[in-house]
C-alpha cells in the first residue's frame, strides 16, 4: 500500500519541483522589474515632499509598499512549495 502512494507521490513531487523552478524564475526576474519600479517610486516621493503634494505621497507610499508585499509574498510562496517538495521527496525516499 506505502508502495503504491510514493508511485501516486511522484507526479505530485514533478508538479511541485516545476512550480518551485518556476516560481524562482519568476522572483528574479520580478526583483529588477520591482527594484526599478521602486527607485521610480523614491524619486516621485521626493519630488511629492518637496511640492507638499501629501495625498500623492500616501498613495506613493501605498504604491512602494504594495510592491513590496507582492515581492514578499511570491518568495514566501516558493518557500512553502520546496518545504512542501522536501516533505515529498523524503516520503518517497524512506
Amino acid at each position: 500500500m506505502k508502495m503504491m502512494l510514493k508511485v501516486l507521490a511522484l507526479p505530485v513531487l514533478f508538479v511541485v519541483k516545476s512550480i518551485c523552478i518556476l516560481g524562482n524564475l519568476l522572483t528574479n526576474i520580478s526583483s529588477y522589474v520591482i527594484g526599478l519600479l521602486l527607485l521610480v517610486i523614491a524619486g516621485c516621493a521626493i519630488y511629492c515632499i518637496v511640492q507638499a503634494m501629501w495625498t500623492s505621497l500616501a498613495i506613493l507610499v501605498g504604491m512602494g509598499l504594495a510592491a513590496i508585499l507582492a515581492i514578499f509574498l511570491l518568495v514566501w510562496a516558493v518557500v512553502k512549495f520546496e518545504t512542501l517538495g522536501n516533505h515529498i521527496k523524503e516520503f518517497i525516499c524512506y
